[in-house]
């Protein structure tokens, strides 16, 4: 069964790169919202009231920053994690960073929640690779 895209998440405390990928995504047609955050916190909260919408066949992208203050984007998957199992949406998650320091490039791929590592900013090109990959 072909997933759709519901929704496209992103977390990032730089206000200009959450307006260009969203700006992006919804000109790629992409999903059928895009929902910013600037913090871990709040990004957990608009997940689960997104979730309570979604079912098993609905595909949610989420884009996080790692580096951000206050609520991180390490502490937000160690919060994902906790609830993971209670989500009705198939979350995919991308860390999109600015950070090309190697302990966090092996500390994501060592997190079994992060699907891929992203630099900022990303391109059409990678976006449309990843919709062919997931729909």
């Amino acid at each position: 069964m072909t997933k759709e895209i519901k929704s496209i998440i992103l977390i990032d405390d730089d206000l200009a790169i959450n307006y260009f990928h969203k700006r992006l995504f919804l000109k790629l047609e992409l999903a059928t919202s895009v929902l910013s955050y600037f913090n871990g916190s709040d990004a957990l909260k608009g997940l689960i009231e997104l979730d309570s919408t979604l079912t098993k066949n609905d595909l949610v992208f989420v884009f996080l920053d790692i580096n951000m203050p206050g609520i991180d984007g390490w502490f937000f998957l160690e919060e994902f994690n906790k609830i993971q199992s209670t989500l009705n949406g198939d979350f995919k998650i991308f860390v999109l960073s600015s950070s090309v320091n190697s302990d966090d490039i092996e500390k994501a791929k060592d997190n079994i929640n992060i699907t891929n590592y992203f630099a900022k900013p990303l391109m059409i090109e990678g976006i449309l690779a990843l919709k062919d990959s997931y729909t």
